[in-house]
């Protein structure tokens, strides 16, 4: 689902502080068991947790050596995906 097309919209709170996140949201960004939460200039910020298996790191230099990478563009690159992947955004090598 394309993040652009959803409106916002009025949700409750309950009184524990709870609320529930409308599904079109929920979907749209892969909500896991777990987000990440932050105060960002007088807003509440919801990011899904993303999830990397241990190996993450040296399936991603793998790669990218074998894409022909080396030296510092090696270092950048890396850097590069490895934040992306953390963003929960797709990379492209």
């Amino acid at each position: 689902m394309n993040n652009e097309m959803i409106k916002s919209k009025k949700i409750k709170v309950s009184a524990q502080r709870h609320l529930v996140i409308p599904k079109e949201y929920y979907d749209a960004l892969n909500i896991g068991e777990e987000v990440t939460i932050e105060l960002h200039e007088g807003q509440l910020v919801i990011k899904p947790v993303v999830k990397v298996d241990e190996d993450f790191a040296e399936n991603l230099l793998e790669e990218l050596i074998a894409a022909g990478l080396s030296g510092e563009e090696l270092v950048t690159k890396f850097k590069e995906v490895k934040q992306m992947v953390l963003n929960g955004e797709k990379p492209h090598l």
